[in-house]
């Protein structure tokens, strides 16, 4: 059946402007340790896109342009009552405007899902 969890995923592109490398270290050296200190946050995990895919194990994937963004983050919780203590305690411990995303990521969506894995087991 799968290991449950939650997670929220967020496809965004880098503003403009900003250097990737400069972005980088933001992100790893700042932004994520600032997320990490929320104990409900279980991990992040970072897309970065490489090019879009058209087929698919089953046929062909849609037409067209299939990554409109460049990076996809997914931030992992235990259960939908992790997420919802995630986001009070930032309530309570907000992160400084000059250590957020704005005016660096340029969001296109921000989703919370319920996620299964399935993995291959050994025999």
């Amino acid at each position: 059946m799968g290991t449950p969890g939650v997670k929220a995923i967020l496809g965004y592109d880098i503003v403009e402007g900003l250097s990737v490398e400069d972005y980088d270290r933001w992100l790893w050296d700042v932004h994520y340790p600032d997320l990490l200190t929320n104990p409900y946050l279980d991990r992040v995990v970072l897309n970065t896109v490489v090019r879009p895919v058209t087929t698919t194990s089953a046929g062909t994937a849609a037409a067209g342009d299939t990554a409109p963004f460049e990076r996809i983050a997914e931030l992992h919780f235990a259960d939908h009552e992790a997420y919802d203590d995630y986001l009070r305690w930032f309530e309570e411990h907000p992160i400084p405007v000059e250590r957020s995303p704005q005016g660096r990521s340029t969001f296109h969506f921000y989703m919370l899902c319920d996620a299964r894995e399935a993995t291959r087991t050994s025999d």
